[in-house]
Order: structure tokens, then sequence, then C-alpha cells
């Protein structure tokens, strides 16, 4: 690959970027002022963690639709215990007790919560960016799209008129899996997302490792904040160096944080 197309993840420099969440792992910046122009969260890939819809719903007031058809399998955790993964197991367990007790406050944060996924077509649980934009009358509202559903990402976006959805998301909070088997997609993903939105913000999560492409050391996976580009009056590239000090913080406490320069 020629690693001038990695340029295309370099941020904009924009002012005003925020994090919401957890310190850690479930914590994401945002672009703070756009915040307050949203009618709603739709955050797909809940996980057991409301940190951030609960910040959003502290700085806006305003409603969120929150969906993950997977915090009542069971699978998961038998698959656990069956490997050896002691430790996870009993992880998993307590998240899933944390839980039932997370699920009584949900009204006190405005959260609608959905025992459903996001997925190319309608399929059981799982439903397209269209159905739920139907469902929820979503084509007028302005919305922050918040999206961690751990890879299923690509199959969503490899669909071009998704891209048509996108317009009225003031911001596109992402995560990226198994970067090094999809690069290529990404980057297809980042040259569509281009006409509406601006990246303008960009981590690692280290809970995975990196690969190499052309001397370029580049995270497996990828938290990226991408906003509407009429939030963007200059489209000058940031000079910063990323991990962002103060703003950023390691998903995986334990582990250092990843530095990024593959853009550069």
């Amino acid at each position: 690959m020629d690693t001038e197309r990695l340029k295309i993840f370099r941020p904009i420099q924009v002012s005003g970027l925020h994090r919401m969440g957890n310190t850690f792992d479930g914590g994401y910046v945002v672009h703070f002022r756009s915040l307050s122009d949203a009618d709603c969260l739709v955050n797909y890939g809940v996980g057991y963690n409301i940190e951030f819809e609960k910040d959003f719903y502290r700085t806006t007031g305003k409603r969120i639709l929150a969906f993950d058809p997977t915090l009542s399998e069971l699978t998961p955790i038998f698959k656990k215990i069956k490997t050896g993964q002691v430790i996870p197991f009993l992880r998993h367990i307590k998240n899933r007790v944390a839980w039932i007790f997370e699920q009584a406050k949900l009204k006190r944060y405005r959260i609608r919560f959905y025992e459903e996924g996001i997925a190319l077509s309608d399929s059981g649980k799982y439903k397209s960016l269209s159905y739920h934009y139907d469902k929820f009358d979503l084509y007028n509202k302005k919305i922050i799209l918040k999206m961690d559903v751990e890879g299923a990402e690509y199959e969503v976006f490899d669909d071009t008129s998704v891209f048509k959805l996108l317009g009225n998301c003031l911001q596109v909070i992402i995560e990226f899996h198994d970067v090094s088997k999809n690069l290529e997609r990404l980057i297809s993903f980042m040259e569509r997302i281009s006409k509406t939105h601006s990246l303008i913000h960009i981590h690692s999560n280290n809970h995975t490792g990196t690969f190499t492409i052309g001397g370029k050391n580049i995270p497996d996976t990828i938290e990226m904040t991408l906003l509407l580009n009429e939030y963007v009056p200059e489209r000058n590239y940031s000079k910063a160096s990323y991990p962002i000090p103060g703003l950023d913080h390691p998903c995986h406490k334990l582990k250092p944080d990843i530095a990024l320069d593959f853009f550069y």
C-alpha cells in the first residue's frame, strides 16, 4: 500500500474537544459545542456501560436511544468458563449483575434501551440503520451517532446508501476493529464520509496490538470522532501529538497508550 493514503487519517484542527464517559475504556472525545444542537444520541454497542450516555444527558438533557442485542446472551459466559478464562468469566458475571441495577436507572437519564443491533439488512435482532431511522423518526433529527459493534461496522458502511443517512449526524463517533484485515474498507469509509464530515480526533484502543505498513505503525483498533463539515470553518490539519495528554487515556489502564503518527 502507498503510505500516502494513510494521510486521510490525520485529524483536522478544531477547538472545543471534550472527553465524555469513562476515564479509561468507554470514554470518547467529542466536539462539545455541537452537542447542544443535537436532538438525540443514537448509540450502537452499549456493552453494559452507559457512562457516555449519562454524560450526554447531563450535558444536553436530550433523549438517548441505546442498542445492544448481546447483553442477555449466555453463550459468551459459557465459552469463557469452558476455555478456562476464569477472570474474564468473573468479570462478565459482575458486569451482567451490575447491568440489572443500571437498567433501573435508564429512565432517569432519558435512555431507551433496545435489545437490537445494527447490520446491513434486517434479520432477527439485527436491523439496518434505515430501519431505525424509520422506526424512531430520525430523518429530520440532529443526531450524535456512536458505534462500537465489534467489527460489524464494516458491513454497515460497505453499503454506500448508508452515507445518505449521515447528513443529519452532527458527530459520528466510531470504533473500528481488526484494522489490519480491513484497512482498505476503512480507507473507503474515510473517503466517502469526508464529503459530509471531517475527522477531528483519533485514538487507539490499546487492548489490541499494532501492525506495520511501509514503516508506519498502525493500531489494530482505532477510535475516531468525525464532525459535520458545517462546524469546521477552516480545514487546517492538526499538529498535535496523539494521544493528547489530558484528553486521551489508555483503554486498558495497565498498558501504555499507543503513540499515533502513521498519518504524518
